[in-house]
């Protein structure tokens, strides 16, 4: 932006003053001298009321102190003076972004494309569904970004609950609605509950997956093999290639001591999803329990 100033000053009647207050300002600034910068620049300012790039560059340096306030204030005028000057949108949109002013800035940054910060804003704004697009389309070019990624996954539970919620006012007495009750209670660990809406939900939908699962975990949590067992075995049955499901139906035998049947289903889940550790360590648990009881019925 300082480019700029100096671009604008050759068109503009330059005294020696203002001159002298330009070239104190770029030089604070490019020592990082930020509060000398910006008297400097006020006094440009202040000579050339009518120089749009002055302001633009005055709030460019109040940004970066992160005196957003006054940044807000300095490019506003800018604007004002020149709707055309290159990066003020996208400034102003990230003072008023960072001041909390996101819908407000929603227009600016877009105008700059500021995917990143467009996405933030749009977010903070409450529109999950446009903020998960604009931090799609940032990340494209900054992949690990941990803020990025940040912004993307509260974009995503935002998004998630905002459906979620539809389905609960919208069809309230679906098997959906139950599951999502459900799973609600589950998390919160209260299993009586949650085991009430699971079972609603099957009465609705005897065929709906992921119900038998998640009671099989309820089951399990509480220490109950025996009755996780036929929660498992009915989702196997129901989704045959799912390996969570088999792996599950693995360990709930192997801890009743069915140890042919939890190899047979361990290995079924390790066929259908290879390289899974947790499958492979219990199925080399059930494999050497296999192998000692063979071994003591030897000895």
């Amino acid at each position: 932006m300082i480019v700029a100033l100096l671009l604008f000053l050759a068109a503009f009647q330059i005294t020696p003053e203002l001159r002298q207050h330009v070239d104190a300002g770029l030089k604070a600034k490019n020592a990082g001298d930020l509060d000398t910068a910006i008297r400097e620049f006020k006094r440009v300012a202040e000579l050339a009321p009518t120089l749009a790039a002055a302001h633009l560059n005055l709030g460019a340096v109040y940004l970066e102190k992160g005196d957003y306030t006054d940044a807000i204030l300095e490019l506003r005028k800018a604007l004002g003076l020149n709707r055309d000057l290159p990066g003020a949108e996208g400034m102003l949109g990230s003072a008023l972004l960072a001041e909390g002013f996101a819908a407000e800035a929603i227009p600016f940054l877009r105008q700059a494309q500021a995917d990143d910060l467009l996405g933030v804003a749009l977010l903070e704004a409450g529109k999950p569904r446009d903020a998960v697009d604009r931090l799609e389309a940032a990340l494209g070019t900054r992949p690990n970004d941990p803020d990025l990624l940040y912004y993307l996954g509260v974009a995503h539970g935002q998004l998630s609950k905002e459906l979620f919620d539809r389905v609960r006012n919208e069809s309230p007495n679906s098997a959906r609605a139950q599951q999502l009750s459900g799973d609600a209670l589950a998390a919160a660990g209260n299993r009586q509950a949650a085991e009430q809406h699971f079972r609603a939900a099957l009465k609705l939908r005897p065929n709906l997956r992921d119900i038998h699962y998640a009671l099989g975990e309820l089951y399990l949590q509480s220490g109950d093999y025996e009755k996780a067992e036929p929660e498992f075995r009915a989702e196997a049955q129901l989704v045959p290639g799912s390996a969570a499901a088999a792996y599950k139906l693995g360990f709930v035998l192997m801890n009743r001591g069915r140890l042919p049947d939890a190899i047979a289903e361990l290995k079924r889940a390790d066929q259908l999803q290879p390289g899974m550790p947790e499958t492979q360590l219990e199925l080399g648990k059930a494999m050497n329990a296999s192998g000692d009881a063979v071994s003591r019925r030897d000895t």
